[in-house]
């Protein structure tokens, strides 16, 4: 069975207006400050605290269709493919924290709750 806030992700994602927020966004300014290493750091030991972590493969494959849908979902917006590719896998190191059951990650309490609420993840808040 799917965990709920994966599919929680998924209907956020589907909405065809959640990356909106992106169309006037400044990609070159954003991506930079995502390169700063704070902000690199955090998202790296974020990356990196999920690798020993054991995953059923329903959950991956759900996980990867997370990943596809918001690459594609936020291309349009952003009309290119390395905006879209860092939120991809931001969506999948937030999902794989909410399987792992860390409610508490960065990746969930700023990562997440950045793109929820129609913002850009670039710098360190609550890291």
């Amino acid at each position: 069975m799917i965990n709920n806030k994966l599919i929680e992700i998924d209907n956020y994602l589907s909405n065809p207006h959640f990356f909106d927020f992106l169309k006037s966004l400044e990609i070159d300014n954003a991506l930079d400050l995502r390169d700063e290493s704070e902000f690199d750091d955090c998202w790296m030991n974020e990356f990196n605290s999920l690798k020993n972590e054991v995953f059923q493969a329903d959950d991956i494959k759900f996980i990867d269709s997370l990943r596809e849908k918001a690459f594609k979902n936020s291309y349009p917006a952003t009309g290119g493919s390395e905006l879209s590719a860092y939120i991809s896998d931001d969506i999948e190191i937030i999902a794989k924290s909410f399987v792992a059951g860390k409610e508490n990650s960065w990746a969930i309490t700023y990562l997440w709750s950045s793109y929820k609420n129609g913002r850009f993840p670039n710098c360190v808040e609550n890291g």
